[in-house]
């Protein structure tokens, strides 16, 4: 039977977090689904961990020759899903129990063709109240609900019409541009006239390989543990979470109002300029910034490669 909605997890060696993104797609309340987890070259146990959940909803697919990004992945598994929508789910993250439900009833209600919701980001921290080793941000919340091409909106938070991956076609390799993959992505959907929507309901809980150092090539993850636990035993952890994040970004917010006033006002009034140009090229906006911080065209991610350990097999 055809599932109404095709995950695709890309994971390279990184079955101790791999597990717990799987079992939250398995927690979610909306159960029509299947996932296809697509290996780049895996050499680890990741076939065995997947095998374990005994689902026949969930497969694995290893490429025989490494992609060393999302890219490769992630357009295989779209090749290969069946169902009428196509989300993606990075394989540090763990979706809400309702996400997946939030996202199907906005697209089957109809008028739409892709819709995103915004993402908690998790930071690893000491010292934390209850004991908690990580601290809570909100990120992917657009202003006015509109898309901006130079925010940032996570690929796991997103599900969309299987007809608009055939539209915009495959994720381009990051040797291609200066953006990363994902970003050109929903750039080139939003040129194509793709009708985007922005949900106003937190769905996904991000943790980010890229902010610690050498999270590829240990098998530490005391985030993932952590919060998988907490999930489990904490019936009110969304309230939690979404308490803290809210009073952090409140907190930042009047950093930024008391102390960079003259900054913002600097660099909006030399960027816009630059920002419709590039628009006008058709050239993803954010590809400035990225030129003038990591290089050339794939610089962000050869930087997080290099950070994380990607390059390096796991222990």
């Amino acid at each position: 039977m055809t599932p109404t909605v095709s995950i695709i997890i890309a994971t390279y060696n990184r079955s101790q977090v791999l597990r717990h993104a799987i079992e939250s797609v398995r927690n979610s309340h909306f159960a029509d689904w299947e996932i296809i987890v697509v290996g780049d070259a895996c050499t680890d146990d990741t076939a065995v961990c997947v095998a374990a959940f005994g689902d026949p909803r969930i497969r694995f697919v290893n490429l025989p020759e490494r992609c060393g990004d999302q890219s490769g992945p992630n357009n295989h598994g779209v090749a290969l899903s069946r169902g009428r929508y196509v989300a993606f789910l990075n394989h540090d993250d763990f979706y809400l129990p309702d996400h997946l439900a939030t996202c199907v009833a906005e697209l089957d209600a109809g008028g739409t063709d892709f819709v995103s919701v915004p993402c908690v980001i998790t930071r690893l921290k000491t010292g934390s109240p209850e004991g908690r080793p990580v601290s809570f941000t909100l990120e992917a919340v657009p202003y006015n609900g509109v898309y901006d091409p130079l925010a940032i909106y996570y690929a796991s938070a997103w599900v969309f019409r299987r007809e608009l991956a055939e539209r915009v076609g495959p994720w381009r390799a990051p040797k291609e541009m200066f953006v990363v993959p994902s970003q050109d992505w929903l750039f080139r959907a939003w040129r194509s006239g793709a009708k985007l929507k922005f949900l106003p309901s937190v769905g996904v809980v991000v943790v980010s390989a890229g902010t610690r150092a050498g999270s590829y090539v240990s098998r530490d993850n005391p985030e993932h543990e952590f919060l998988a636990q907490w999930f489990r035993d904490d019936p009110n952890y969304r309230e939690k979470i979404l308490e803290e994040a809210a009073i952090n970004e409140a907190a930042k917010f009047l950093l930024v109002r008391r102390h960079s006033k003259l900054f913002w006002l600097v660099r909006c009034a030399l960027a816009r300029p630059i920002y419709a140009l590039l628009l006008m090229a058709g050239i993803h906006p954010g590809s400035a910034t990225m030129m003038l911080n990591y290089g050339g065209r794939g610089g962000f991610v050869r930087h997080l490669r290099k950070r994380t350990g990607a390059n390096e097999r796991s222990a």
